[in-house]
């Protein structure tokens, strides 16, 4: 087994909440969230309609709300167009972060956490369970894992 530096598992979880933070405060001050939720909400409400309309097989209500179904669509585009902004700012700087953190920790293959049990699926051998977890996924798992905290805590999921 590698030694683990644990000072690089804790510095990879700590890039990713910086990075989920400053994406998450862009997204905030760039985007109107308020307008976005009403919107969301309102395609939802349109798309459980036209689902309804379909199930009861009401052919009336369906085709009136098929005539609606390009405008909601439109609006759902526009909310994602919108939500996507902050994410092309900040891109580039990402991937440069990502890199020197590569660099720091001594590269993509370095192994930076250890999973107290072997059942993460990480490895490119089919049905091989490693308690390994190198830098790229180590990463992701502590993105995800702040993510929704994140977005929570500054308002800025759609839910």
């Amino acid at each position: 087994m590698t030694e683990i530096n644990i000072m690089h598992t804790l510095l990879v979880a700590l890039i990713a909440i910086i990075l989920n933070l400053v994406s998450n405060v862009a997204t905030r001050l760039l985007t109107d969230v308020e307008r976005a939720r009403r919107i969301r909400a309102e395609v939802n409400a349109f798309r459980r309609e036209l689902r309804q309309a379909i199930l009861t097989k009401n052919k009336a209500k369906e085709e009136k709300l098929r005539k609606k179904e390009k405008q909601m669509m439109s609006l759902a585009m526009k909310v994602s167009t919108e939500r996507m902004k902050p994410m092309l700012f900040f891109i580039i700087p990402f991937i440069i972060i990502y890199y020197l953190l590569a660099f720091f920790v001594g590269g993509y293959n370095t192994i930076v956490a250890r999973s107290p049990i072997p059942i993460i699926p990480v490895s490119l051998i089919p049905f091989t369970l490693v308690q390994d977890i190198g830098l790229i996924w180590w990463y992701l798992i502590s993105s995800l894992a702040f993510n929704g905290i994140i977005t929570k805590l500054l308002g800025t999921s759609l839910d």
